[in-house]
């Protein structure tokens, strides 16, 4: 199972590590050895791997997987830090002829170079730092790497806290970006005060954290009351709960609105975390909650000479171990429900009463957060998560104006990623 060493290499390997060298010779007998590291106790080799075994945990890395990853100029460009090969270039018997520990690094000599490698010839040496090898030490350890194992803190009403960032705090510090990230994060929904009154300032505030996602309403677009209206949310009436653009193939993972003008009675801005919701019916309704998990729903839109349209379920569940992670995510958006084409007329009679529970704890009060926008005042939230909507208000009874603007969901995972890794990671944010 292990690789074999001459009786010369067992000697020396078993000895104080002064050098920690490790030269490999075919294959046969197992045998385990020792570091001067007090991250790795001992390691072994196989057939086809390097057993580590950390203070923590152990890990068997392919060599395949090691000689893909190596992480010199020759195979990961020193600026882009892009590869430089393929995995299809990896020889399957590859494996190390020289295995050594030397400074916190695991240093690597290949026995052959690659299929098509340029300028690969044997000899070929990989060097691997600690850190970089604990990064993948177990999918655990890799989830944590990339901010995958974080889960969002679920809301009603009550629980939810008002807390203002500053329009200031948040473009000019580190430290108000990374407040609003990790709030979208665990809250999905964060305001900013004291926003300039200009047309600009919606799209500047998103740009703080990642280019926008123009769509075919434009970079930006203009929320207000208008005769003949392509929109109902440009319109005065009542805009019930729901999720933007759920008709494209990739809708907008966090929308910004940004209020400009507002002096209308009525026009309050109403928001639901979705997840809540969806926690509720799981609980009370297992069943109806999986309908909602399995059953495509069409959205479209077809107007204004267009032809949107996209079949998603309702409820999407991330991985089950690691809770709601970032690919759980909510579609909802009655307005622009399309007819469902494909649902038996038993599918059908369960699919609405599975939704009408899930509608029913969208709409109760105790999840409902409610507050009227005031110039300068911006609010972000994550649109496939927090449903948002609008009361009606009395167009003549002054100006309503918001400017409004989308980004991707990938913006905001960048962000929160660099930002913890330099700053650590608050969940009570």
């Amino acid at each position: 199972m292990f690789a074999a060493l001459t009786s010369r290499s067992i000697r020396s390997a078993l000895k104080p590590l002064a050098k920690n060298s490790l030269p490999l010779t075919g294959i046969a007998v197992p045998q385990l050895y020792s570091t001067l590291s007090d991250k790795i106790k001992n390691y072994s080799l196989s057939e086809d791997a390097v057993h580590v075994e950390w203070a923590s945990q152990a890990t068997d890395y392919s060599y395949l997987w090691l000689r893909d990853n190596c992480q010199c100029p020759q195979c990961l460009h020193p600026s882009s830090r892009q590869k430089l090969h393929s995995s299809a270039d990896i020889p399957l018997d590859i494996r190390p002829a020289d295995l050594k520990i030397v400074n916190e690094q695991v240093e690597i000599t290949w026995n052959q170079p690659l299929r098509h490698g340029q300028n690969d010839a044997h000899g070929h040496v990989s060097r691997f730092s600690f850190d970089f090898l604990q990064h993948y030490a177990s999918s655990k350890s890799s989830e944590k790497f990339r901010f995958n194992h974080l889960v969002p803190q679920t809301w009603s009403a009550a629980e939810y806290k008002l807390d203002w960032v500053s329009y200031d705090d948040y473009m000019k510090t580190d430290e108000g970006l990374h407040s609003v990230v990790q709030r979208l994060y665990n809250k999905g929904l964060v305001f900013l005060k004291d926003v300039p009154l200009k047309d600009e300032a919606c799209t500047q505030v998103a740009e703080r954290i990642g280019p926008i996602q123009e769509t075919f309403y434009g970079r930006d677009f203009d929320v207000k009351n208008v005769a003949k209206s392509i929109n109902i949310a440009y319109t005065s009436l009542y805009l019930g709960f729901h999720m933007d653009l759920m008709y494209m193939d990739s809708p907008p993972g966090i929308q910004l609105l940004h209020s400009l003008q507002n002096t209308v009675t009525g026009g309050a801005s109403i928001f639901v975390d979705s997840f809540r919701a969806v926690e509720l019916l799981k609980e009370l309704y297992p069943q109806e909650y999986e309908i909602l998990k399995k059953t495509p729903v069409t959205f479209h839109y077809l107007n204004n000479g267009h032809h949107m349209y996209y079949k998603r379920p309702t409820i999407v569940t991330g991985d089950p171990h690691s809770g709601l992670a970032w690919d759980t995510h909510v579609n909802y958006a009655p307005q622009f429900q399309g007819p469902l084409d494909d649902l038996t007329p038993a599918e059908s009679k369960k699919f609405y009463s599975a939704f009408q529970k899930f509608a029913d704890f969208i709409q109760a009060d105790p999840l409902r957060y409610q507050l009227t926008l005031q110039p300068g005042q911006l609010v972000m939230f994550a649109n496939r998560r927090v449903l948002h909507g609008r009361t009606s208000f009395d167009p003549t009874s002054g100006d309503r104006h918001l400017k409004g603007t989308y980004l991707n969901l990938d913006s905001l995972k960048d962000r929160l990623r660099v930002l913890s890794q330099a700053y650590g990671y608050d969940a009570n944010v």
